[in-house]
């Protein structure tokens, strides 16, 4: 029974060692720290101070790192084991401190003197040895896994700052110096003030900043720097967009607009807009189609439509920004100037000058600053203006109801008109000079205008006579218009008289009037046709039996034409065979004078010849030759088979002269008798 009682006072014991060794050696877990408590001995902490840093009585600021540790239990123990401190990649861990020196009068948030010295608030210790001061602090913790002490650091996770496409962020700063002006003024190193500590310590400025964020993602302390993100201003196609600053140098009183400086990104970067010397009010410069990102505490942006001037239009623009056109006025000028309705003078004047511009926009779309210049559209095709008590009126066309007056001889009437007129696009600026637009020109010029002319006329003319001489009233009417607008160089194409409106009485006596002579007309224009048709009938039968007269009297044209052409014929017949008969004479005589040419010349050439002859052979050779050529060509045989010759009788010797006239005297007498035979 004993040993039983040892056995358990040992297991007691044992116990009991165990437990207090447990209580001396302390386990740190591997993700986790221990925050240990200073109890019964150690000195009093000092005033200000909540954490123990060498052996003071309380929470100490140190902490046991994950392992075994060996504590002086029971003067020191552990009373809390959080875990590491984890910060998310799209978050930051924003730290107030519990303990450390006094925050600064005025200051909202912490800076830190300790700089990197306490490892991102992981060494407690050298961050209150440092200097670290209590409160929020401007640094912060990124993405990862710290080991903070709780009750020293307090840290509030809170998702970073992104800005997407198409917004900026614009930035008030809840601390920093004060503001001079309406806007914080930018400073350098604060990196999209991403660095706190840097923002205040450049000289940043507590209130809204002129500076702001582009798309993106940015880790800031947002107890610090609120981001308020807002739209970038997106000007749409066919839109632009009128600049208001809000803050610059004041605008001059006289001013509409201000002039714009340059090197601003589009009043995107308001310093260098101030910088420049950038003036609040309107500014002269606008935005075109496109996205931009502006401050809207600096800037307000208004969208406008873009001027767009169609096909048959002209713009005349009215500038509010130039010089002073006074300053340039010249007697010329003077003479060209009116005056509005408000008894202010009106300028035609050129580029750079404030007034009307002598250079009209012609079709197409214009980014305007309808701020610094007025655009007035002026149609420069042919427009109609119409009295008319129809309601379906021309597209485009003003209308007014028809003129009511009365007549010479007392009668009312309701004349309805049309005028057509056309402004050149050189003489529109003209037009506004003098009038305005051109809805003013047609309800204050045209309409009292024609009214006018139409009272006087009708007035001087009884109704139905200026019913029947309406084309002359509407000629008189249309010069005395043209004549009128020339002034406000305007010009008329036409007006006329679409309708007249007589009395009801007026009209139904002019008709029983009219159906009168109509009837009267009538008649006697049937007693008119049958006098003609009588006329007719007797023309007809003189015609008939002219007929027969011109059948004979052509036939006698005929006979006498064809006894015309026989004897022209006979004459041709006549004179051809006369003609003949003289080109036969001539040709037989010319032929003769041929022939007897030929026969002398042959005769002169025998005759020569014989007279050769002779000379040569004496007459009686020649004979003798002659005689033999006969009677070679007769073919006579002279030569005697037997030659007979004789004595010569006369003594000289020529025995041949008798044969000779033998022969002679034979061959005449046989030519004789052949010549008889033939004969």
């Amino acid at each position: 029974m004993e040993s039983n009682i040892q056995f358990i006072y040992a297991i007691i014991a044992i116990i009991a060692i165990v437990a207090v060794m447990f209580n001396f050696l302390v386990n740190v877990g591997s993700k986790e720290i221990a925050i240990m408590e200073q109890r019964f001995f150690g000195k009093e902490l000092d005033p200000g101070h909540v954490f123990a840093m060498q052996g003071e009585v309380g929470l100490k600021a140190a902490y046991l790192s994950p392992g075994l540790h060996v504590v002086l239990w029971p003067i020191v123990r552990v009373v809390y084991k959080p875990d590491f401190l984890t910060i998310g990649a799209d978050e930051l861990g924003i730290v107030e401190a519990t303990d450390g020196q006094a925050l600064s009068s005025g200051r909202i948030f912490a800076d830190d003197p300790a700089g990197e010295s306490h490892n991102n608030f992981q060494d407690p210790l050298a961050f209150l040895a440092n200097g670290g001061i209590r409160g929020k602090q401007l640094r912060f913790l990124t993405n990862g896994t710290f080991k903070i002490n709780p009750y020293l650091f307090k840290v509030t996770k809170i998702k970073k700052t992104f800005i997407p496409e198409g917004s900026i962020g614009v930035v008030t700063a809840s601390d920093g110096a004060p503001l001079n002006r309406l806007l914080g003024h930018s400073v350098s190193g604060h990196d999209n003030f991403q660095k706190a500590e840097s923002f205040l310590k450049n000289g940043g400025q507590k209130g809204p900043q002129i500076d702001f964020l582009r798309p993106g993602t940015y880790n800031i302390n947002t107890d610090i720097v609120r981001v308020e993100v807002r739209e970038a201003i997106k000007v749409s196609e066919n839109e632009i967009g009128v600049v208001d600053a809000r803050d610059g140098l004041p605008m001059n009183e006289h001013e509409v607009v201000v002039q714009t400086p340059e090197h601003h990104d589009n009043f995107q970067d308001g310093e260098k807009f101030l910088q420049n010397g950038g003036q609040r009010g309107p500014q002269e410069n606008i935005l075109t189609p496109g996205t931009y990102y502006i401050n809207p505490y600096l800037f307000s942006v208004t969208k406008h439509k873009q001027t767009t001037i169609k096909q048959g239009e002209v713009g005349v623009m009215i500038s509010n920004i130039g010089k002073d056109p006074s300053e340039f006025n010249t007697p010329e000028r003077q003479a060209e100037d009116a005056s509005d309705d408000k008894g202010r003078t009106r300028h035609v004047v050129s580029k750079g000058f404030r007034g009307i511009q002598r250079e009209v926009l012609g079709p197409g779309s214009y980014n305007i600053n309808p701020l610094a210049y007025y655009v007035i559209i002026i149609p420069t095709v042919t427009r109609s203006v119409e009295w008319s008590a129809e309601s379906n009126q021309a597209a485009g066309a003003a209308s007014f109801d028809p003129f009511e007056v009365v007549s010479h001889d007392g009668f009312p009437m309701k004349v309805e008109v049309r005028c057509q007129y056309r402004i050149l696009p050189e003489n529109a600026p003209y037009v506004v000079q003098k009038i305005g637009s051109v809805s003013q020109l047609e309800s204050n010029v045209l309409h009292p205008q024609i009214d006018g002319i139409f009272r006087a006329q009708v007035a001087r003319s009884p109704a139905i006579a200026y019913q029947q001489n309406r084309a002359e009233e509407q000629k008189m009417a249309e010069e005395a218009v043209r004549q009128d607008l020339t002034k406000y160089r305007v010009e008329v194409v036409s007006v006329m008289v679409t309708n007249i409106h007589l009395p009801e009485a007026l009209m139904r006596t002019t008709q029983q009037k009219n159906l009168a002579e109509q009837e009267k007309s009538m008649y006697d224009a049937k007693k008119e046709a049958e006098t003609r048709r009588i006329q007719f009938e007797k023309t007809k039968t003189e015609a008939d039996q002219q007929v027969q007269i011109i059948t004979a009297e052509a036939g006698i044209l005929v006979a006498q034409h064809e006894a015309k052409q026989t004897e022209e014929r006979a004459r041709g017949d006549a004179a051809r065979v006369r003609m003949l008969a003289e080109a036969e004479a001539t040709k037989t005589k010319q032929i003769g004078d041929a022939e007897a040419s030929i026969i002398q010349a042959k005769g002169e050439a025998q005759a020569k010849a014989y007279r050769d002859q002779a000379g040569a052979l004496t007459a009686s050779g020649v004979t003798s030759v002659e005689i033999m050529k006969a009677i070679s060509v007769a073919g006579l045989k002279i030569t005697p088979d037997i030659m007979v010759t004789g004595a010569n009788n006369d003594g000289g010797g020529n025995n041949g002269g008798g044969l000779v006239n033998v022969l002679l005297g034979r061959m005449l007498q046989e030519q004789k008798s052949a010549g008889g035979k033939a004969s």
